[in-house]
């Protein structure tokens, strides 16, 4: 009895096989290698990644009010800090935003009219910007959110020393659950990215060192 000749597709079969196996044992390795590892931190400390990611969660907990206000607060001070603004066209910013209306003020009982035109009409450009910018510290909305915000949340809650979320008192239940959420959700998907990359690394190495059909002459 004859045995056959292994073919071209045979051996194109076995050569799929062996990169299957390679790259699923590659994606294995690659998730595991990476799920070693807090994927939220860097060097210890939360990661860009992380404060944003924070950020972005805290901007849903927000009522579309605190959000137009905070928007409102932020666009004010991007003006006031540009070198060629015109201090004047600066007043309607103010009327137009409820907080920056009350931080104005030097008391309850003070018009917001009066209030501008005490601020305005002092002699030193410099000291009027330096007013205006100083009506951050008596905003409310624009502190809900943001870098500083997300920063302050993660110091006051995570351990270093330990490496874990530790929950304070300042924060509510719902709030640490969110911070841990998404820790938790960049942490699946760096061991995904992590996976698919080791995989696709270890099927092409399989291709690298086997022998493709056809080409030997």
């Amino acid at each position: 009895m004859s045995i056959n000749a292994v073919s071209s597709a045979d051996s194109l079969t076995a050569l799929q096989n062996r990169v299957l196996v390679a790259t699923g044992a590659g994606a294995v390795i690659g998730g595991a290698y990476t799920a070693k590892d807090k994927q939220y931190l860097y060097n210890g400390l939360p990661s860009d990644t992380f404060v944003k990611d924070v950020s972005e969660n805290l901007k849903k907990e927000m009522t579309s009010e605190e959000l137009m206000e905070s928007a409102k607060v932020y666009r004010f001070l991007e003006k006031v800090v540009d070198p060629e603004v015109d201090l004047e066209s600066l007043k309607p910013s103010i009327m137009d935003s409820k907080e920056l209306s009350e931080a104005i003020k030097n008391s309850p009982d003070e018009k917001v009219e009066d209030a501008i035109t005490r601020v305005f009409s002092q002699p030193k450009r410099s000291k009027i910007k330096e007013d205006l910018l100083n009506l951050q510290y008596k905003t409310r909305s624009d502190k809900k959110t943001g870098r500083n915000r997300s920063l302050k949340l993660l110091h006051e809650n995570f351990d270093a020393s330990e490496g874990k979320f530790v929950k304070s008192r300042n924060i509510s239940e719902s709030m640490f659950e969110m911070i841990k959420k998404t820790a938790a959700k960049i942490q699946v998907k760096s061991i995904a990215v992590g996976a698919a990359v080791a995989g696709a690394a270890a099927g092409a190495l399989c291709l690298i060192a086997s022998d493709i059909p056809g080409e030997k002459k």
